[in-house]
């Protein structure tokens, strides 16, 4: 087969000659100015010409055989498909229905492809020969009776297994990044969105990039129990041990601690920009159900930096569910500055002497009273204290330092990165850095919501990958829509017609 691939302004040419064919009267671009501009405006400006190049490998380099649709055909209806909230075999019959559908998807009117192309495609997204990551026949997950508290996350199976995983992280030297089955579907949303994003100044500054991370459900559609393969049934035991085939065997038990149940199915983990007004995802990623936060992080920190090696990560703004010190120590070793609250089953008290710190990190003399900010080095992160008595010019009932400047008391990053951190708790800066991790909860919410993540009902990673990653591009592609309306650069769509024959010509 030969892939033949085109480019996006032959792609524009093509659209506007196929709807002047289809629309050409008024009534008719009344009609497409009415119902179909934002969608027109929506896919055009994508510019998905690199798709064949970067999907080569997944085709075969022999010449004979069936001609191949273009990739990026195949994706831009893919990706209208995803808009539009359709099942595949919904979406087909209307590319053979609606001309605009198939002339937007680079596809003559009567010329559309069929169900059996689509899946095929969706097979080449996905770098395994199977949809799933494990085999289908294993053991039945039982479910857990304990359950946690509300908005709390059940603490990992493993204590030590975060700080294990940050010290074997620590000691490569390099980024040691095994291949995923989902590596295709990243690099054609790194390349066709994230990096177009980046250019447009939607994601913040990339040479001090503020990353958010945070993990949410995904219920699968597959059954918990399994399909029988033994007779057990037969002799009334009904609780046997014996092995089961599953519909999805990558899916486990894990906790929902905003709904307060247990779920079966798999974790989003989401990286998103913290600058970005539209609060883009920059990696999406699955893990298991039962997997924690803190480990989730750690796994997809790594993966992150191996994707965007360019970038230079400034700062990592998280929830209290990573309030763990490998986390802190792994950031530090990095450069990063970490913006994580405190954990409240977890915070303790930390003592020096006489002198106590309360959860903010601000030291607090031996008669209780907080201590005063005199200034820090902004170099080393390292905060001087003074005595409130000799700073608010007050006397002291019981002193505990003779000098007349009073007792000063310093605190350092490099001590304690997890009390310390490089920003104060306390301070001004601290919460508005930290009001911005919203960010990646309104970022989940447009997967989840707005395009109804779970309404589909999947039963293979392969399935919860390829949407996950079409959602996601959608949300960019949203983004650029919406820059476009700011900056009055959309017209009607007569004249848009015009603008792209008269380049053409």
């Amino acid at each position: 087969m030969k892939l033949v691939s085109r480019t996006h302004q032959n792609y524009l040419i093509f659209v506007t000659e196929q709807l002047h064919k289809e629309y050409g009267t008024p009534a008719d671009l009344a009609l497409l100015q009415q119902f179909y501009s934002d969608l027109i405006f929506w896919i055009t400006p994508v510019d998905l010409s690199a798709t064949a190049s970067l999907m080569r490998s997944g085709y075969s380099p022999k010449t004979k055989g069936r001609k191949p649709r273009d990739p990026s055909d195949m994706l831009r209806s893919t990706l209208l498909m995803t808009k539009l909230g359709m099942s595949v075999d919904d979406w087909v019959c209307a590319l053979r229905t609606t001309p605009v559908y198939a002339i937007l998807s680079g596809f003559a009117p009567g010329d559309t492809p069929g169900v059996g192309t689509f899946y095929d495609f969706f097979r080449r997204l996905w770098k395994a020969s199977t949809p799933h990551k494990t085999g289908r026949r294993k053991r039945r997950l039982k479910k857990p009776r304990k359950k946690g508290k509300k908005n709390e996350k059940q603490e990992p199976k493993n204590p030590k297994i975060t700080e294990k995983l940050v010290s074997r992280v620590l000691r490569e030297e390099k980024i040691h990044y095994t291949p995923k089955e989902h590596d295709l579907l990243q690099h054609l949303f790194q390349t066709l969105f994230v990096l177009p994003s980046a250019a447009k100044g939607l994601l913040g500054d990339t040479r001090n990039f503020r990353v958010i991370g945070d993990g949410s459900p995904v219920a699968t559609g597959a059954r918990s129990y399994g399909k029988f393969l033994c007779d057990c049934r037969k002799t009334g035991n009904w609780k046997c041990d014996c092995k089961r085939q599953y519909a999805d065997p990558d899916a486990d038990w894990g906790w929902d601690s905003y709904r307060e149940r247990y779920y079966y199915g798999r974790t989003l983990y989401m990286f998103c920009a913290a600058d970005s007004p539209y609060n883009l995802p920059v990696y999406p990623r699955l893990f298991r159900a039962s997997q924690h936060d803190t480990v989730s992080w750690v796994c997809g920190y790594r993966e992150l930096r191996h994707w965007y090696p360019q970038w230079k990560l400034g700062e990592a703004i998280l929830d209290s569910a990573h309030d763990a010190l490998p986390i802190y120590t792994m950031l530090e070793h990095d450069d990063v500055s970490a913006i994580i609250d405190l954990n409240p089953r977890r915070s303790g008290k930390l003592v020096s002497g006489d002198i106590t710190f309360g959860t903010d990190g601000v030291p607090v003399c031996p008669i209780g009273r907080k201590m005063i900010n005199w200034g820090k080095n902004s170099k080393s992160f390292r905060n001087k204290w003074r005595c409130p008595a000799k700073v608010g010019k007050w006397e002291c009932p019981h002193p505990c330092s003779e000098s007349e400047y009073g007792r000063t008391v310093y605190t350092s990053t490099k001590d304690n990165p997890r009390f310390f951190p490089r920003i104060r708790r306390d301070s001004k800066e601290w919460t508005e850095r930290y009001a911005l991790r919203t960010g990646v909860e309104r970022c989940i919410k447009r997967q989840k919501v707005d395009y109804k993540l779970e309404s589909s009902r999947g039963r293979s990673s392969r399935h919860w990958n390829i949407r996950v990653y079409l959602i996601a591009m959608c949300q960019h592609a949203d983004a650029w829509l919406e820059e476009a309306k700011k900056q009055n650069r959309l017209t009607s769509v007569a004249e848009w017609l015009k603008t792209i024959a008269l380049m053409a010509a």
